[in-house]
């Protein structure tokens, strides 16, 4: 099922549930269970008829183009200009790489997205909705991952990921079956029933993915460094659901100094360097007006300082 915008619940997603989810998911399904001993087969028989007369996930909706819209920002702390007239967009179906040196002013922009701090100067749209004037529905419609990820220490993974389904009004039988998934597709099982607050970063990482994940596609994503810390298994497996949700129409916005990440996804690039833009287009159109650059790196390199002689 990861990865795949459905209309309800198929019976291999059930299937794939441990036994403790199975009798959750029944007992949310009102299936009756008085029986002394019940088998699997038996009660995955009976969960299916009960999804297939019931309208578990709700329709498909397009999200708005630009999905993501920021006109003119500007940030400052103090006297120090943190970013500086930035205009970026993002479409459904699109993933673009905001990539820049450190302190360049790529994290300062998304959390100037997600609503976590006010502009100085400008307009933020998520999916058509104002973040300044209207946070709420605008943070509603945002999936964020932050560069150092924090969460509730005092919850396990599992009580997590079930929160977030509530939050964001994920049906309950559909919250399971998509948390089975990505536990799956992440290899967190071992963890589910574990703290957050004893987790590694790499562990913490795919923990906040999964509970976005559980909601149901498309998205409209920001995330800040998002392989950072996870192995080299996490990190596959995330650049290539990152690739599914783009194909089935999720806006996402990368940034990261991890050039290779950023060439391995991206359709476009916007490359920053001490707060403004320095350049931006496809890999094709900026290695055309950077003569000499032969991939990201070193366009990257030519715009952020000229490339070091050898």
């Amino acid at each position: 099922m990861a990865g795949a915008v459905q209309t309800t619940i198929a019976r291999e997603d059930v299937e794939r549930l441990k036994a403790r989810e199975l009798l959750h998911l029944a007992r949310l399904l009102d299936v009756p269970m008085s029986a002394r001993s019940i088998r699997r087969e038996w009660l995955i028989d009976s969960i299916m008829d009960e999804i297939i007369n019931r309208d578990l996930v709700p329709a498909h909706k397009e999200l708005h183009t630009p999905a993501i819209n920021i006109k003119g920002l500007k940030k400052k702390y103090g006297r120090t200009l943190a970013v500086s007239d930035l205009d970026l967009q993002v479409n459904p179906g699109e993933i673009v790489g905001l990539v820049g040196p450190n302190g360049a002013g790529k994290s300062t922009t998304l959390r100037v997205l997600t609503g976590i701090i006010r502009p100085t100067a400008g307009e933020v749209f998520v999916n058509g909705h104002d973040m300044l004037n209207d946070p709420l529905v605008a943070k509603e419609s945002i999936g964020y991952i932050p560069e150092r990820p924090t969460c509730y220490p005092s919850l396990t993974v599992r009580e997590y990921v079930m929160f977030v389904a509530r939050i964001y009004d994920v049906p309950g039988p559909v919250a399971i079956v998509r948390m089975r998934a990505f536990v799956d597709l992440f290899h967190m099982q071992p963890y589910l029933d574990t703290y957050i607050g004893t987790l590694s970063k790499g562990n913490l990482q795919r923990t906040l993915l999964i509970g976005i994940f559980t909601r149901i596609p498309p998205y409209v994503l920001a995330l800040d460094e998002p392989i950072y810390g996870l192995d080299p298994r996490g990190a596959w497996n995330l650049k290539a659901h990152l690739r599914r949700l783009k194909a089935e129409g999720s806006a996402i916005l990368i940034s990261t100094h991890i050039l290779q990440v950023a060439a391995d996804l991206c359709d476009r690039f916007i490359i920053m360097n001490e707060g403004s833009v320095v350049g931006s287009g496809t890999l094709d159109e900026l290695m055309s007006v950077n003569s000499g650059a032969r991939n990201l790196e070193e366009v990257f390199l030519a715009l952020t300082g000229g490339i070091p002689e050898e």
